[in-house]
């Protein structure tokens, strides 16, 4: 996603709330925000793009749908 700069924590953290979202990460780049959706269909994502992430802070969207996902991790966090 690109968001604009000043609403970057805003956004991310609105976003982190979302219970279709598994990630949910500020990144570098054009692109400033990564978030990883989990949706049943194409329909459910065109849903919830267009239905619950369309605000004005948010100035592009590029989707990428996994199609087979071969290795997942996590990263451990020390509190």
């Amino acid at each position: 996603m690109q968001v604009a700069p000043a609403h970057l924590d805003t956004v991310a953290t609105a976003l982190a709330g979302h219970d279709e979202l598994a990630v949910v990460a500020a990144t570098t780049g054009p692109t400033n925000l990564v978030a990883h959706a989990l949706c049943r269909d194409a329909e459910a994502l065109h849903h919830y793009l267009t239905r619950r992430v369309a605000w004005d802070a948010v100035t592009g969207i590029e989707t990428a749908p996994v199609l087979r996902t071969y290795k997942a991790a996590v990263t451990l966090r020390a509190n």
